[in-house]
């Protein structure tokens, strides 16, 4: 098996339908297997491939395992040399999936290689990113985005191959061998878990590729958007612990207020206290 495409799902029926429609018309040259890993979906999602895609591979999970665990179960049934995550909320084109695969063939230095992101009006989605400081996130959080045009990489035009630090996971093709037994570290269920793939995948001395000409339509975060405040609980505590991981008790002191406010407003509610727990401890819970 050359490729495995590895697709988790929750609640995006129709999207996924549109999904695996494009894989199904737009499909890599090579032996492919499909793995849809379903995160306890309450909608029509599990009968409409059992219905419409019988040849994809569906995994029902009981419960939702988050992005991270949901890739890491697809991962473990799969067998391709190669592992494409693609979100439900994708859509390939002609010859997408084939481009980024034989960039890999021949460039053996490659660990990873991503895709050009278009929104459904063909405005190009900026996907790349540096890896971010603690400054960085202290903007971002802070909404003073102006402030982190070089993390952003804003004078990218996306329109040029290019190494770069953190794609957008949407859309990557990743070697097995530079993989762990697992793709996502599972501590980051929701958020940061691809910029810790990413990191470890550098650290191995792999490079990261943007490839312009390959590009796949995407919707934009349709999961992510359905979430409720104690998910989004989840998301921010993800984030104190990718900087706590990389940057020590410090980063975790400065972003934890800002966190708890942010997410006081956004839930109108003050259940997010848990992000401003444990602080002199050094928890990364």
């Amino acid at each position: 098996m050359k490729l495995s495409i590895i697709i988790t799902s929750w609640n995006t029926e129709r999207l996924l339908r549109a999904c695996l429609t494009s894989i199904a018309n737009f499909p890599p040259s090579c032996p492919f297997e499909t793995i849809v890993v379903d995160n306890a979906s309450k909608d029509g999602s599990v009968k409409m491939i059992r219905s419409e895609f019988p040849s994809v591979t569906l995994i029902e999970y009981p419960k939702n395992s988050g992005y991270a665990g949901g890739n890491n179960i697809g991962f473990q049934r799969s067998s391709g040399e190669y592992i494409l995550l693609l979100g439900s909320d994708t859509e390939v084109t002609e010859n997408a999936i084939q481009q980024m695969m034989e960039y890999l063939d021949f460039r053996k230095e490659t660990g990873i290689v991503s895709c050009r992101l278009h929104y459904p009006n063909g405005e190009i989605q900026r996907s790349c990113k540096r890896f971010p400081t603690v400054l960085n996130a202290v903007a971002m959080y802070c909404s003073l985005h102006f402030l982190n045009k070089n993390y952003l990489m804003t004078k990218f035009d996306h329109l040029s191959i290019r190494e770069v630090d953190q794609p957008d996971a949407t859309c990557v093709i990743i070697k097995r061998e530079a993989l762990d037994t697992f793709i996502f570290d599972e501590q980051y269920s929701i958020l940061y878990n691809d910029v810790d793939l990413c990191q470890r995948v550098k650290r191995k001395g792999w490079k990261i590729v943007f490839l312009p000409d390959a590009v796949v339509m995407h919707h934009g975060s349709q999961s992510t958007k359905q979430a409720s405040p104690n998910v989004r609980l989840v998301m921010y505590q993800n984030i104190l612990r990718y900087y706590q991981s990389y940057f020590g008790l410090p980063a975790r002191i400065i972003l934890a207020p800002i966190l708890f406010i942010r997410y006081s407003i956004a839930s109108h509610s003050l259940n997010g206290f848990s992000l401003l727990y444990s602080l002199s401890k050094g928890s990364l819970s």
